[in-house]
């Protein structure tokens, strides 16, 4: 069984406050179906999808498929506002992150490719807990190079409104939708990505750009540099380094270090001929085939080693989206020609991973360890309805668990949550998605889409008095 809909509706209408009503129906209808018909299949999920009022009963699907189609292309869609509020739940569960000398806290932007076939999704996410959580993404194709990105006129910015007021009656708002546009290159895509991502970044956050050796080239940590970004990049051992005592060779000669140790080189040029500053980190663990050359920016090898070890996350947090948790099938079968309808698919799929998030969270602040499930699930069923707004943002879901290692003895399996679980303990991803299809716990999402609608009100763009009586009324109503 699916989560409810209207649910569902009122997270969307959350997320995407400056949408409209039928762009907010269409995203929650997409989102229900891709949780009864994991597949990015435009087919399958037209299944899943209602039956509009002029649905012909010879053809019932022919229909739906239409309006999936129309909705995939639509040019309107402000996909801005989501990435927005995005980084904002995602800032609210990095309670962890690490500190560093300057008192600005550092924000880790894992950066990652996964790869549907022949297109690639390019995702920047931010680590809560044992997952990376998605904050923003783009897609293109791997042989023409098309990728969706918005007009930079559009893009929000830290400095002016959250985002732009909804559009009066008869006239046309900004587009701040994806355009598809063909690019020279893959670096161009990917540092477009970044631009995107630092033009929402506040500033009283220290962004950090986290990715794995395909990402490591001069051209783009001179490029960080020159604009005063933060990174943290792995490379490869037989990379040319040269050091201010002339000294010049590979990594694995200049830095050499054995199972267990660390090497910190705060000065140091990143390759043979481009010579670009940056400091070299050295790490090898003991159980490891090799050790790590990190290049970064920072000045401290604590928060360097501690950031490249939470990239792990973001592959984590690619296979729920990909495959086991939030598609069941392997993200190749979309049988899709678009790249942009991959890009709103993908939108989608990115949503129901944060609902997924965001009600295993949830589970794990309000079914206890020490109670059963079923009586439980009542008590905080029947208290909900009284519960106030200052009350129920207090008790938002959980700080994320923290991560169990792979070795050694794992923690006892909490009662409320061997229902759900078959071979040991669940990421709160999986979690929330079992829950989301079970049948007795959906007061946990109506308890979690409601946090969610008072925790991002303040996000809202400034509505005039009568949309804001439209949405207490409509968008956010008490539970009956």
């Amino acid at each position: 069984m699916a989560a409810e809909y209207c649910d569902v509706l009122t997270f969307v209408q959350s997320l995407a406050p400056t949408w409209r009503k039928t762009q907010h129906v269409m995203l929650a209808h997409l989102i229900s179906a891709l949780q009864e018909r994991p597949s990015l299949c435009p087919t399958d999920i037209a299944r899943g999808l209602p039956a509009g009022p002029r649905a012909s009963p010879r053809s019932p699907l022919h229909g739906r498929l239409k309006r999936l189609e129309r909705f995939l292309s639509n040019p309107r869609l402000d996909e801005a506002a989501i990435f927005v509020r995005w980084l904002h739940l995602a800032c609210r569960f990095g309670a962890d992150l690490p500190r560093s000398a300057d008192p600005l806290p550092l924000l880790p932007l894992l950066l990652d490719t996964t790869y549907f076939e022949p297109f690639a999704a390019l995702i920047v996410s931010v680590p809560c807990g044992s997952r990376g959580l998605p904050i923003a993404f783009t897609t293109y194709h791997r042989q023409t190079l098309e990728a969706c990105f918005p007009p930079r006129a559009s893009w929000p910015s830290y400095d002016t409104a959250i985002c732009s007021p909804a559009p009066r009656k008869g006239q046309r708002g900004r587009p701040a939708s994806s355009v598809v546009r063909s690019w020279l290159s893959q670096n161009l895509i990917e540092a477009q990505l970044l631009d995107y991502v630092w033009s929402f970044i506040t500033p009283t956050l220290r962004g950090v750009v986290v990715a794995d050796r395909g990402f490591a080239r001069a051209s783009l940590f001179r490029r960080l540099g020159d604009l005063g970004r933060d990174f943290d990049i792995r490379f490869d051992a037989d990379t040319w380094l040269h050091l201010p005592d002339g000294t010049a060779g590979p990594a694995e000669e200049i830095a050499p270090v054995r199972p267990g140790q660390r090497c910190w080189l705060p000065e140091a040029a990143y390759g043979k001929e481009e010579r670009v500053p940056v400091a070299v980190l050295a790490v090898w663990d003991p159980g490891q085939k090799e050790p790590w050359y990190l290049a970064t920016s920072l000045q401290d090898p604590d928060p360097t080693e501690t950031l490249y070890r939470w990239r792990m996350r973001i592959e984590s947090g690619n296979r729920d989206e990909k495959s086991g948790v939030i598609l069941r099938e392997r993200g190749d079968r979309h049988r899709l020609s678009s790249v942009l309808h991959l890009h709103r698919l993908l939108l989608a799929n990115l949503s129901t991973h944060w609902l997924a998030a965001l009600t295993g969270l949830q589970a794990c602040h309000d079914l206890p360890a020490s109670q059963p499930v079923s009586p439980g699930a009542a008590s905080l069923e029947c208290a909900l309805p009284n519960t106030t707004a200052a009350e129920l943002l207090a008790q938002g879901p959980a700080e994320p668990p923290p991560v169990i290692p792979h070795r050694g003895p794992t923690p006892r399996l909490p009662a409320w949550m061997r229902p759900f679980a078959v071979r040991g303990h669940l990421s709160y991803v999986r979690l929330g998605m079992e829950i989301l299809r079970a049948n007795d716990f959906a007061f946990l999402l109506r308890r979690t889409v409601r946090w969610v609608a008072i925790y991002l009100w303040t996000w809202c763009p400034l509505w005039r008095p009568r949309q804001i009586r439209y949405r207490l009324e409509h968008w956010w109503p008490l539970p009956t």
